[in-house]
């Protein structure tokens, strides 16, 4: 690819990710409306005369017209390449389009077939508005439906079109007919209001536009409604994850949707496809529709690229032609992908803009359509602001040059005023237009700083304000280092939204556990959270937890410094700024305990809690955690999840309350257990000698890690059992470990694990934690928890009885281990490579070593690492396997043959190179 154009563009741009493109300044040509660039200038620039004259010397053959075509798309490329603006190229090839089309329609139609007929463009192609791959949308209108022999002709027209690589949408009316479907569907009378007469009858063209004005269907406030409508019930699909990380250019929210919704209910209202319009009617400024013509440059330049390298119409940022975008824009810091997210930011942040201004536009457009803007009498709030149809106004323009604060006022305001819904686009425009009175003198204001606490001390429409301050500029003016976070997007599959959404949806979530509304979804966490003290503190945590994320360094220890700062200058206390910064700091250290520790190890429940060293801590850093990993990605956030930070937290509560200095005697908990498992069995039809018989030869490590109510049923369900020679399996759903419980009791195999791993997997199971136990006699006692690919746990009868049939088959023979038979791994896989990572760590007063592993995630590899384990004579004790999206964090405990810890470095040595090798991806 020839990019010197492209590094050029790029090249003017002194930070591409907070200015817009100097090279719209010195074209000009969004800036006077996009439909103003004559096709004619455009047709000329890619020699279009000498394509017209090749195309009629050979007749409009398919070979000459797909080189024709061919030849023009790389020509645009070259004018892209030397610096031509997005309108520019978009006019080049519909210039392109019209000249094959009409070539062709000449050379299949006589004048006589075509003096009653009409050939229009429609949708995109009517707007002019063509990528190099874009559909192309044509009318054929008739006064009569065509004859057969003229039906033939047409049909010829159109296969031919496809035959040279169009994509071609394609209808064939009369012009009532035209008018009998635009009357009852919105998207038809939204193309056919964008048609334009390619070539044919003048008269019938005239009479379609007659047939679907606005006094004849579709009036402006009925078209406008319905548009709306339309964009909600869009906006709904696209907010969803699939979205998210490869967002679609068209509809994702801030996309090209968005301005194409504010082109057609101009052109209903006003007539005209202009968007100086907006501006002659008020509803826009002239900055305004500057920033608005350039958003719409930065997604026309990204889609021409994106069809450019895909080579096939594409609207969606996929993971496949990222890179090269990035590189095409100018990114070319490959470093962790900085590239791409670069890129992303600035799409982010582009359609940030972009659906702002949708917002600003549409609700003006609705003020003059229903006119009771003006002639509702407004209720005074105060005399800066007042509450008028459900919208919060400022009560004159001047209000935030007579009093800057009023620029954090109206998000307190908004949130104390039940009846407020939204705040004016007027009163928007004004928040934007006076961002920079935020300076440092107005953050020093002491005033200014209440006022910023007030929003979060002030709880109603927390979630709202904190959306609406980011939206409009205010949070990152406030906070500088949270400007750096606004449209970040993470290169992986685990996080997919910008760091800027997800910390609105941490405080959320937060929120959520204080509402009565909202306490059945998180019972646990909600009652806790009734007993927080100060729960801003708690929201200020969720604002602080990431704000470092990009800037290179621990972003939990850079978080803590700014969130010490912030509180410091805030004049909170010493104790409320110690927590707040103490939170933040260690916001990963219960999820990366609760994920990568053996949480029924007393000593890691020692180590955990004295880290923690109090109950505020722990009810703090919980409730953040919950609220973090649910914000992350809620698809990966499940019931096992949800129950594991539970269980440690549980755990670290009564450590606390017995008090650190009063340890927890292993010996006493193993007693307790047992005491209180013999209880559950009082009512059992096995005698205590026959249980302590069990139970002699299942070793400490298996009481440790189970709870007395699982050691009785394991207990009755192995009594149960009548043939020990064969395998055990049962299945239950269990509640308290949020999973369906898989349990195996049968003769030790060498290739038992790997055995469960490969049938499981086949079964479309993900095991979210393997408890491994052997017996003094020889018996494997394993534990798998397991849930479904949706992340949900198994109820159904009959699948329950396929996972056990199945299993029971494969361990009758576990020397014939099964295959697995995974599908292909996702086409989004391909795009990442993580180096893989395998660590042991002795764990203190064990006899067991650990291993951590960070790899690519594919089919199969759970069983591949176990088998390794297996050939290389290890047990596996325990097992934590996570899945982040592309990759795995999975924790191993493990032993050698004689039950010791790894202390010979030459074998880990040789371990971890067997690892790495089924590892790379």
């Amino acid at each position: 690819m020839n990019s010197t154009g492209d590094r050029r563009a790029a090249s003017r741009i002194e930070d591409p990710l907070t200015q817009q493109d100097e090279f719209l300044a010195s074209t000009g040509s969004l800036g006077r409306g996009v439909s103003q660039i004559n096709l004619d200038q455009a047709g000329s620039k890619i020699g279009i005369d000498a394509k017209v004259t090749s195309l009629r010397e050979d007749n409009c053959s398919i070979a000459i017209c797909k080189s024709v075509l061919q030849q023009g798309r790389e020509d645009i490329y070259a004018s892209y390449g030397e610096g031509d603006s997005s309108a520019t190229l978009v006019r080049m090839q519909t210039v392109l389009t019209d000249t094959i089309l009409l070539e062709w329609w000449n050379t299949v139609f006589s004048t006589s077939d075509t003096s009653d007929m009409a050939l229009i463009a429609v949708g995109g192609y009517g707007r002019m508005e063509l990528h190099p791959y874009s559909d192309i949308d044509i009318s054929v209108l008739v006064t009569q439906p065509p004859s057969p022999e003229l039906a033939d002709k047409i049909s010829e027209f159109i296969t031919r079109l496809w035959d040279i690589g169009f994509d071609i949408g394609n209808t064939v009316r009369t012009v009532k007919q035209a008018e009998e479907v635009a009357r009852a569907d919105l998207s038809i009378i939204t193309n056919l209001m964008e048609s334009r007469l390619l070539t044919g009858s003048e008269s019938l063209f005239d009479e379609l536009q007659e047939v679907i004005a606005p006094q004849r269907m579709w009036s402006s406030e009925e078209f406008f409604h319905a548009k709306m409508e339309e964009q909600r019930t869009r906006r709904e699909k696209f907010q969803s994850n699939a979205y998210r990380l490869e967002p679609n250019l068209k509809e994702s929210n801030g996309g090209l949707r968005d301005i194409q919704t504010v082109h057609w209910i101009c052109q209903r209202l006003f007539g005209t496809t202009e968007f100086e319009e907006l501006v002659t009617e008020k509803i826009l400024t002239k900055a305004e529709l500057n920033t608005l013509l350039q958003g719409l440059d930065t997604l026309w330049r990204i889609r021409y690229l994106l069809h450019h390298f895909a080579g096939k119409r594409e609207d969606r940022l996929l993971f496949d032609f990222q890179r090269d975008l990035a590189h095409a824009w100018g990114f070319t810091d490959d470093t962790n992908n900085q590239c791409i997210e670069q890129l992303m930011q600035r799409f982010y942040r582009n359609a940030m803009r972009l659906q702002s201004l949708n917002e600003i536009i549409l609700q003006g457009i609705g003020g003059v359509i229903s006119g009771v803007t003006a002639s509702t009498k407004p209720t005074e709030i105060n005399s800066r602001f007042q509450l008028r149809n459900g919208f919060l106004e400022v009560k004159h323009d001047r209000v935030f040059i007579n009093y800057p604060p009023a620029l954090l006022e109206v998000f307190m305001i908004f949130g104390e005023t039940p009846d407020a819904e939204k705040i004016r686009s007027n009163t928007v425009r004004l928040i934007s237009a006076h961002l920079d009175l935020i300076d440092d003198n107005f953050r020093s204001d002491m005033q200014v700083r209440d006022l910023f606490l007030q929003i979060f001390r002030q709880p109603a429409k927390l979630t709202r304000k904190i959306r609406m301050m980011t939206q409009y500029g205010v949070l990152a003016a406030y906070l500088p280092a949270f400007d750096r976070i606004v449209g970040r997007m993470q290169y992986d599959l685990f996080h997919i939204y910008t760091v800027d959404e997800h910390t609105t949806r941490v405080i959320r979530n937060l929120r959520r556990f204080a509402l009565p509304e909202y306490s059945d979804e998180m019972p646990h966490c909600s009652d806790i959270m009734a007993s927080i003290e100060k729960p801003e503190l708690l929201y200020l945590v969720g604002l602080f937890h990431d704000i470092a994320k990009g800037r290179g360094g621990d972003h939990s220890v850079l978080g803590a410094v700014d969130a010490e700062e912030f509180c410091d200058y805030h004049g909170l206390g010493k104790a409320d700024t110690g927590l707040v910064a103490w939170v933040v700091r260690h916001h990963l250290l219960m999820s990366t305990t609760a994920q990568r520790k053996d949480i029924s190890d007393v000593e890691v429940i020692r180590e955990f809690a004295e880290t923690v060293s109090s109950m505020k801590h722990l009810n703090h850093l919980y409730l953040l955690t919950v609220s973090d990993i649910r914000a992350t990605n809620p698809e990966l956030w499940n019931s096992f999840k949800q129950n594991l930070l539970r269980d440690l937290y549980e755990s670290t509560r009564r450590r606390l309350l017995r008090g650190l200095d009063n340890p927890i005697d292993k010996d006493e908990v193993l007693e307790q257990k047992k005491k209180e498992a013999l209880v559950e069995l009082s009512s059992s039809e096995f005698p205590p000698s026959q249980v302590h018989s069990l139970w002699d030869q299942l070793g400490d490590s298996y009481y440790l890690r189970y709870q007395p109510v699982e050691i009785a049923r394991h207990t009755t369900t192995i009594l149960a059992h009548d043939n020990n020679a064969q395998p055990l399996v049962s299945l239950r759903t269990a509640i308290r470990r949020g999973s369906t419980e898989v349990f195996i009791y049968m003769p030790d195999h060498d290739n038992l694990i790997a055995t469960v791993a490969a049938v499981l997997g086949n079964l479309n199971l993900d095991i979210q934690s393997a408890v491994i136990t052997t017996t003094s006699s020889g018996y494997a006692l394993d534990t798998f928890f397991v849930l479904d690919d949706a992340g949900k746990i198994i109820r159904e009868a009959s699948r329950i009885e396929r996972i056990r049939t199945t299993l029971l088959q494969a361990l009758s023979d576990p020397d014939n281990k099964p295959t697995s038979s995974f599908p292909r791994p996702p086409r989004v896989m391909r795009h990442f490579d993580i180096k893989p990572l395998v660590e042991f760590n002795a764990i203190d007063n064990s006899d067991q070593s650990s291993v951590y592993i960070d790899a690519m995630d594919r089919p199969g590899l759970l069983s591949a690492i176990a088998t390794i384990f297996t050939e290389s004579g290890l047990q596996i004790h325990d097992a934590r396997i996570v899945t982040l999206g592309e990759r795995i964090e999975d924790m191993f405990f493990i032993s050698d043959k004689n039950g010791e810890a790894l202390k010979n470095k030459e074998f880990r040595d040789q371990l971890r190179e067997r690892l790495l090798a089924v590892l790379q991806p």
